[in-house]
């Protein structure tokens, strides 16, 4: 009788030893597009629209005061 020993670097032809590679990574996607698909999340993104619009406003703002400078500087010459 011959036993078969396994390898980590003789796992081509094996499809259980490849899963086990595969999983941790499809795992999180399939969660998160399950999370979009059936959760509630636009429910919650509704309760922050105050703090969200004024982050986008103040990123704005400090856009516009940061290239301030350069385009008056290239429409000055």
């Amino acid at each position: 009788m011959q036993a078969e020993i396994t390898f980590s670097a003789n796992t081509i032809g094996r499809k259980t030893i490849g899963r086990q590679n595969i999983l941790p990574v499809v795992k999180p996607v399939s969660k998160f597009q399950r999370f979009i698909e059936e959760g509630r999340w636009y429910e919650h993104l509704l309760g922050y629209e105050k703090d969200v619009n004024r982050l986008s406003w103040t990123i704005i703002i400090a856009s516009i005061i940061f290239f301030l400078p350069f385009c008056l500087n290239i429409f000055s010459r």
